[in-house]
């Protein structure tokens, strides 16, 4: 079913009036996203050490969100959940790099590129084969990063190749894509300079994806060779190409920086004082504390300790960040000398952020804001509000609705998202709306055997609350607790609203090799196995099997049997026995003692 709403055909009016002159009735789109931008380091954000006015200048002509958050803390998942709209566990591409068991009997955990049957499910029409159904042409330049994604005659299985309904492709990064790579582009010693492989994997005593303590420049010879300003080259071209046509263009342009290695040339790092940088006040969280259960024991830096080293990381991952806003001004350059800036949408945003030493880790792989609270600025002067900055919760998969509405697109059922017309047109806020993010995870301190352990956090409010499958939960107030310091759900004190928030972030997660609680019902009793790892059950009931309808009418059971006294659907939730502890919480047991992979929820059983 076509979904236009009202808004949507005001805003199709308004599109068509300012581009008569063309005689085009929609907008180019330009899709900028960099890699792994924190978002406080951006002069838009309030950085004061930051420089970035490129990006600065897109958030003085458009909508800024404060609370935009990644479907995922990690590339891939993110990255097929913004081409779907969906969230991972929806599209089904939930890894970063997907398990895949060998004729050996081995599994091997597979990059993107590779096959299709790792990525996201056959079927689902991505963003740009959506905006080609109404005239766009389309092309995605840089990094993607998506399982799905295949070049011709790789998979034996999709000799025709899946190019996700881009018409040009260039210069892919992570993704195995043969003839249309960055090394096919600069050659094979530019590309292991850039990436620090091979022969040069020894130059830097820290490793090849170093932090550049040493704050030095990047091997690269030829400055243009670098891999965001060859994906910048690849822009302009195809604006220049694309400009002054009947139909209009939409580009995702993918960046890399400022994901490591954290070098760049001489020029940008010279902008850039390493003494002006301060440790943010939590860096020291984990290590007066001991390491947090629910983090990956990998992501807990210990290069904080010393001063110098971590001012010189921070001042490089900064001058990376500056590297890539340049670019962004190459490409913004080029639509105004083509005359199109005037009749195109530029989005900036990025896949998740960096902790860059708050709490004192670096990365992104869990749920702290500073890895899935990420920058998201829209700008188009002619129709949407201009200078703005909004606090409505949205996510990266509201990008596919949004273009949709705006283009008279149909929005696929499959679609998750929602459309962000109201906030940019009118700034209007978002209330009670939830968002999601998702992660597979390996080495935490508690669970160090067990690969892909999944997690997921609920926003909603003020209130995060995160859910990691065999570990304690989480539940902070950000409006009282920014930092993330105080966790709420260790708490007796807040068990009723802990439940909640874990019922509804439970409710409708289903994914692959973990499975719901098996309940049956039969005259009238409602029966499922016992656990060793659940310690008592809730009964959630609504008269319908929408699960965010649910009431819990029943906690603390020991049982493993209910009699249902009226019709409706209900849902079994179970509470986790933890018993292992850890040294941040002592005595306090944190993880459960044997791990399994069965979800403490069951299905909606209706009565």
């Amino acid at each position: 079913m076509l979904k236009i709403h009202c808004s949507a055909f005001l805003v199709l009016v308004a599109l068509f009036a300012f581009a008569q002159e063309k005689k085009r009735d929609l907008p180019n789109i330009v899709f900028i996203i960099s890699d792994q931008h924190k978002k406080d380091q951006t002069g838009a954000y309030g950085s004061k050490t930051s420089i970035t006015p490129n990006i600065d200048q897109l958030a003085k002509t458009g909508v800024t969100f404060q609370n935009c958050y990644t479907p995922a803390p990690v590339c891939a998942p993110a990255r097929a959940a913004l081409i779907t709209g969906m969230y991972p566990y929806a599209n089904e591409a939930i890894y970063h790099k997907a398990p895949v068991k060998m004729p050996n009997g081995k599994i091997k955990n597979v990059g993107s590129g590779y096959l299709r049957e790792t990525g996201y499910a056959e079927g689902i029409v991505t963003m740009a084969e959506s905006l080609k159904t109404v005239g766009y042409r389309t092309a995605a330049p840089g990094k993607m990063h998506v399982h799905g994604e295949l070049q011709k005659n790789v998979d034996e299985d999709h000799r025709q190749g899946n190019y996700m309904g881009f018409d040009e492709i260039s210069a892919r990064y992570y993704t195995y894509f043969p003839g249309g790579h960055y090394e096919d582009l600069v050659g094979t010693d530019a590309y292991q300079r850039y990436r620090q492989f091979e022969k040069y994997r020894d130059v830097y005593p820290k490793g090849p994806m170093h932090l550049n303590q040493e704050y030095v420049p990047t091997l690269v010879e030829n400055e243009e060779d670098i891999f965001d300003m060859v994906v910048a080259r690849g822009a302009v071209d195809f604006i220049k190409r694309s400009s002054n046509k009947e139909s209009p263009f939409f580009i995702h342009v993918g960046f890399e920086k400022p994901h490591a290695p954290f070098t760049t040339t001489q020029k940008y790092l010279d902008l850039h004082d390493p003494d002006s940088y301060e440790l943010p006040e939590t860096f020291d969280d984990w290590y007066s504390k001991g390491k947090y259960p629910w983090v990956p024991n990998w992501i807990h830096s210990g290069i904080p300790k010393n001063l110098d080293e971590a001012q010189n990381v921070m001042a490089a991952y900064n001058a990376c960040i500056t590297e890539m806003d340049d670019m962004v001004g190459r490409v913004v350059q080029a639509l105004k000398d083509n005359g199109e800036y005037e009749n195109t949408i530029i989005i900036y945003t990025t896949d998740h952020g960096e902790h860059l030493f708050e709490h004192g880790l670096r990365g992104k792989h869990c749920m702290y804001e500073e890895a899935v609270n990420i920058p998201f600025i829209v700008s188009f002067p002619k129709l949407f509000k201009q200078g703005v900055m909004v606090n409505s919760l949205v996510s990266l998969i509201d990008v596919y609705p949004t273009l949709c509405e705006l283009a008279g697109a149909e929005i696929p059922e499959t679609v998750q998202g929602k459309s962000l017309i109201p906030i940019l047109t009118k700034a209007q806020e978002f209330e009670d709306r939830v968002v999601f993010s998702e992660f597979r995870g390996a080495d935490y301190e508690l669970i160090p055997k067990v690969r892909n352990v999944p997690s997921r956090m609920l926003r909603t409010g003020d209130f995060k609350f995160i859910y990691t499958h065999g570990i304690v939960h989480q539940l902070y107030n950000l409006n009282d607790d920014p930092n993330e310091l105080v966790n709420l759900a260790m708490n007796p004190a807040n068990a009723d609203m802990v439940r909640d928030f874990y019922f509804q972030t439970m409710a409708e997660w289903r994914f692959q090799k973990y499975f719901p609680i098996k309940a049956s019902a039969k005259d009238g009793m409602l029966r499922w196995p016992e656990n060793e790892n659940m310690a008592s059950f809730s009964i959630y009931y609504s008269d319908s099997a929408d699960p965010q309808t649910a009431t819990v009418i029943e906690s603390g059971l020991s049982a493993t049997e209910y009699q249902m006294k009226k019709s409706g659907c209900y849902w079994i939730l179970a509470d986790p026995l933890f018993s292992k502890t850890s040294t941040r919480f002592g005595d306090t047991p944190v993880a459960v003692e044997n791990y399994d992979f069965k979800l403490p929820i069951s299905d909606p059983i209706e009565f």
